[in-house]
């Protein structure tokens, strides 16, 4: 049963990095810049998609309506013939959209007729690709042959074709524009309410992760996402060119995560426009049920506030542990951003060498250990400071107690090892900036070429603080022999089974008996974000790891087995422990239980 659980993770994992692969999903791992014709005609609906040659060929052409979806920049230049039509001029002061009179009306006036060719292009992800919204907005207003530019105006300007930059018309309609509506592509909340929780029926919450863990960074009633709704950025959706991602690779990533063609699915994002561009690639894909929730987060938020049993929503437990690089910003620009209690801060950059944050003190994640020259009887990398240096170490970087401190890195297994040990030694307020320093400088945060000074400080309590948070050996035998108890390995497949090791000082190869094994790159996106709560919390259920047990995590010295510590905390587990040193101090004791897998390695290997 537990080696069948184990090929069932396998499989998944497979099937998530495979999406990276193909996909990118914002990730760091190599992409497609652009993805080829012959992919594109492979969309079911391939013909929603204009390339930009076949733009070009378009323009000038009787019948035809090229809207410039972008907020800024029409008067500046844009494609020949265009109008403009922002999206906000669809919609109220709310950004809900007009009633279907006052849209009449409007592409009365614009010119716009429902048996037109109509193109949309937009600067995709800086409008918050606003296109596929007014795609949307035309298809349910019954306009039957409604296309989006593939690269929008950023590909268009990118090849550097023709422009120009006198404000364009469309002659005036003969007659007016009458709206034949399908209202089976609108969402409201209601009918969201009543269907939520059907298997199905899938919810899609287009926002970044910040908003989905519960932050709320647009006046929103509530933080959080509807619950149950699965997260997909629309950043996600476009290749480096800003055109949309293959076939394969969106398909991928829709049906890794239980969207599926047979099923109906909605959207929703803050107000319904990042989530039209949702429907457009269901659409897009040939998904026969999909819709947009146009109110989205502001709407249900509202809603839940007065009733959260028929509007539920759910957020991370501790989301405020997980801060973005809006954020940090405010916090070093001087400001007091949501949830920081004043009480001074320190932002650690942990073995990080490219730049670094404003104030931010550089350490290496082995400044925490013993070392061997202190200790040779201890690995290369070494155990956890004794207690009393741990704490000097935290006083000479200037770190109280009731200090809030922000740690990034690059490697999640390095900042991990960080908010473990702090978290251990009693630091009040432990946070980690999501994405690290690369989405530091994708915010466009100012980079400094040194690191600052620490102002030692007295740490004011004892350490640890937190001792529950460090497992010894006679805690994980117990963890192995208790029905409340679990174990995670989250070493490599080979390491787990056995087949090998890559350490020179384990003698000992296998796994405790009984432990469970993951790997902890599943817990990340391709760009080093924590991946959506909610499904690594799945992958800890499916494992065992529920939150009435008590679970130690374990790697070849207590590196990667921290991350436990981090994740646990982040999602609300209370019992959670690192065993430092872990294989390697299991081993040294032959009476402690081994087991091994005859499992060929090349199965899976990571």
């Amino acid at each position: 049963m537990i080696y069948k659980k184990f090929f069932n993770k396998l499989i998944y994992a497979f099937i998530f990095v495979s999406l990276l692969v193909v996909g990118g999903c914002g990730s760091s791992v190599e992409v497609k810049t652009e993805t080829p014709e012959e992919e594109i005609e492979t969309y079911s609906n391939a013909s929603l998609l204009v390339s930009t040659d076949e733009l070009q060929n378009m323009v000038g052409s009787d019948n035809l309506a090229i809207i410039d979806a972008r907020e800024g920049g029409y008067d500046t230049a844009h494609i020949p013939g265009a109008i403009s039509m922002p999206h906000p001029v669809f919609a109220d002061s709310s950004l809900n959209i007009l009633s279907v009179s006052e849209l009449e009306l409007l592409l009365t006036e614009m010119g716009i007729a429902p048996d037109m060719k109509i193109i949309i292009y937009d600067d995709t992800t800086a409008s918050w690709e606003a296109a596929g919204r007014i795609f949307w907005i035309l298809e349910y207003l019954g306009c039957q042959d409604v296309h989006v530019l593939n690269g929008g105006w950023d590909k268009w300007a990118a090849e550097g074709r023709k422009t120009e930059t006198a404000a364009s018309a469309l002659p005036n309609s003969d007659k007016p524009f009458t709206a034949f509506t399908r209202s089976a592509i609108v969402m409201d909340k209601n009918q969201l309410s009543n269907r939520l929780g059907n298997e199905d029926f899938v919810v899609i919450d287009s926002r970044k992760d910040e908003e989905f863990n519960g932050w709320t960074l647009y006046n929103e009633a509530r933080g959080g996402h509807i619950k149950g709704a699965v997260q997909i950025p629309y950043e996600w959706f476009f290749n480096e060119d800003k055109t949309i991602l293959s076939y394969e690779a969106l398909k991928l990533m829709f049906e890794s995560r239980g969207v599926t063609s047979d099923k109906e699915v909605t959207s929703y994002c803050t107000a319904g426009i990042r989530s039209g561009f949702i429907y457009f690639a269901l659409r897009l894909l040939g998904y026969e049920r999909a819709s947009n929730y146009d109110g989205s987060i502001w709407d249900w938020a509202e809603a839940s506030v007065i009733d959260p049993d028929k509007y539920p929503m759910e957020q991370m437990p501790h989301y405020e542990k997980l801060v973005y690089p809006a954020w940090l910003d405010q916090l070093i620009s001087g400001q007091n951003p949501p949830t920081y209690p004043g009480n001074g801060y320190v932002i650690l950059d942990v073995d990080f060498n490219e730049g670094y944050i404003p104030g931010a003190i550089r350490i290496g994640w082995r400044d925490l250990n013993v070392t061997q020259e202190t200790n040779p009887a201890t690995p290369e990398d070494g155990s956890l400071k004794p207690d009393a240096e741990l704490r000097e170490y935290l006083e000479n970087l200037g770190i109280a107690h009731d200090t809030t401190v922000i740690i990034y890195s690059y490697y999640s297994e390095l900042y991990g090892r960080v908010f473990w040990a702090l978290m251990y030694a009693g630091v009040e307020d432990v946070r980690v900036l999501n994405g690290g320093y690369n989405a530091w400088v994708s915010y466009g945060g100012e980079v400094v070429d040194s690191s600052a000074t620490p102002v030692p400080t007295d740490f004011g309590i004892q350490v640890p603080g937190h001792p529950e948070y460090l497992a010894d050996t006679q805690e994980t035998l117990d963890c192995m022999t208790s029905p409340n108890g679990d174990i995670l390995d989250l070493r490599t497949w080979d390491e787990f089974t056995g087949a090998a090791d890559y350490h020179s000082y384990i003698t000992v190869t296998g796994h405790i008996p009984g432990s469970v094994f993951l790997w902890y790159k599943d817990w990340l996106d391709g760009d080093e974000t924590l991946r959506s709560y909610t499904e690594v919390e799945s992958m800890w259920i499916d494992a065992g790891l529920t939150r009435d047990k008590t679970i130690c995590s374990l790697c070849t010295i207590g590196q990667r087995s921290s991350l436990l510590v981090l994740w646990g905390h982040l999602m609300g587990y209370t019992n959670v422990k690192n065993y430092d040193l872990g294989w390697y101090k299991w081993t040294e004791d032959p009476s402690n239980p081994v087991e091994k897998w005859d499992v060929d390695p090349s199965e899976a290997q990571y």
